[in-house]
């Protein structure tokens, strides 16, 4: 209890004294990343989620709600819970879909990628959701190709996919190395403009080579 308490004191504090959206952002999407407990995780995306209210007409506050959320059901053990996560990252994504102005390559990646997820959890029905996946991917892709988050989900899909079904190591590399050359190219300096993949996507190569 005196733990969860100091975090939410945390939380509360940076909230109190950010004096910007992107300051706001900058800060807790920072601890987000740096968190190492899952209690840790949901305390920075419960403050991301006051960052969305707070900045509700901008459509990067709502993504970044939906990414704490899809990362909270990937690190989450309990199933119930995990689709849970996954269902209010959906509906954030949605606002953050409604809020852009136009069609954003960013909202179809974190789509793809809870689509991927989703594979997980219902087996069973991994030909909707993997067909979700790639619709997602494509209209990704014909919006700005170069979005090196699109490869690295094509690469984490081929890596976990059986290699008598064109998947695994071999296959996914190609992928991975694309991301790289792409996550080169891109800058973490505009907090509005998501960044995140590049350490995992430098992991998996490492995978791949092994």
């Amino acid at each position: 209890m005196k733990t969860r308490m100091l975090l939410l004191l945390l939380v509360c504090t940076t909230f109190v004294h950010a004096q910007t959206v992107d300051e706001a952002l900058q800060t807790t999407v920072r601890q987000f990343y740096a968190a190492s407990t899952q209690e840790e995780r949901l305390a920075r995306s419960n403050r991301l989620s006051l960052i969305a209210n707070k900045w509700n007409a901008e459509w990067f506050t709502h993504y970044y709600s939906a990414y704490a959320k899809t990362l909270l059901g990937v690190y989450e053990q309990d199933q119930t819970k995990k689709i849970s996560y996954f269902e209010e990252a959906e509906k954030n994504l949605e606002t953050a879909r409604a809020t852009a102005k136009g069609a954003n390559d960013e909202v179809y990646a974190l789509a793809a990628m809870i689509a991927s997820m989703k594979i997980g959890i219902y087996p069973d029905q991994w030909q909707k959701y993997g067909d979700q996946f790639a619709t997602n991917i494509k209209k990704a892709k014909d919006l700005r190709k170069e979005n090196p988050r699109l490869y690295y989900l094509e690469g984490m899909s081929k890596f976990y996919t059986p290699e008598a079904y064109g998947g695994g190591k071999k296959s996914a590399l190609p992928y991975f190395q694309k991301a790289a050359e792409y996550f080169a190219l891109e800058s973490d300096a505009d907090i509005r403009k998501p960044s995140w993949g590049k350490k995992q996507n430098e992991e998996m190569i490492k995978k791949c080579e092994e």
